[in-house]
């Protein structure tokens, strides 16, 4: 009777055993469902920041892109028309084209959501390895950008010093936020630069750093295109 006893409590022992670790697994189960539910909440609010931050950015890369296009553009007019005939270059608006020159365009880009998801544990949670790559891809091409921006602008600013006593300004910048309803009355052989070798190197140096400038630009283009696409298609949701 005593073994049967045993055999009993030892069964019964093994039962209640059996039972504390199935709760022990239900509820290991049901912690790390409830933890990939918020992951995956996280991702997906994730995924909405970006892909609103990044259409905005496509919109302002666009733009710039397109400001410089016509500041290349103009650059080139005014590359054809150095040392050529004195008549046909008095046909041409040199006051408006050394304007157009400098209107170049740059990126005013926004890295909110980009920032906080390299500075926290978010970018574990996408589980897009593709959008990973774009992101730290786009820090880098935006990190070279930055230096070309730097490089146009000391370059615009020796332009603006070859210019200074060789071309009034003034009549440049009636074009402007100045406005001048009159051209500058000191009389200064004006044409003159576009005889000048200086003046064509510098010419061709500053549109060499805007061509090179609006390349990198077009390819954070496409990579900002590919991150809006990954975090669309990551999130079938999103506008």
């Amino acid at each position: 009777m005593e073994k049967n006893k045993t055999a009993k409590y030892f069964k019964y022992a093994i039962g209640e055993i059996l039972l504390v670790v199935i709760g022990i697994l239900i509820a290991l189960q049901v912690s790390n469902w409830n933890s990939n539910r918020i992951d995956s909440i996280e991702e997906q609010k994730a995924l909405q920041s970006l892909h609103t931050e990044f259409k905005n950015n496509k919109k302002s890369v666009s733009k710039a892109i397109q400001s410089n296009q016509k500041s290349i553009n103009t650059g080139r007019i005014i590359m054809s028309i150095i040392n050529t005939d004195i008549q046909n270059l008095k046909t041409q608006n040199t006051d408006r084209l050394l304007f157009d020159i400098f209107e170049t365009g740059n990126f005013n880009i926004t890295e909110n959501s980009v920032l906080e998801i390299l500075q926290s544990s978010k970018l574990q949670n996408l589980k897009n390895d593709t959008l990973k790559a774009l992101i730290f891809q786009w820090s880098q091409q935006k990190d070279r950008l930055l230096d070309n921006e730097k490089g146009i602008s000391i370059k615009s600013n020796y332009l603006v010093n070859y210019l200074m006593k060789r071309y009034p300004l003034k009549n440049i910048d009636a074009f402007g936020i100045l406005n001048w309803k009159k051209p500058s009355t000191i009389v200064v052989d004006k044409y003159s630069v576009f005889y000048d070798l200086e003046f064509e190197n510098i010419v061709d140096d500053y549109l060499y750093n805007i061509e090179n400038y609006n390349k990198r630009l077009k390819e954070l283009q496409n990579t900002i295109n590919a991150i809006i696409k990954n975090s669309k298609a990551t999130n079938a949701n999103l506008p």
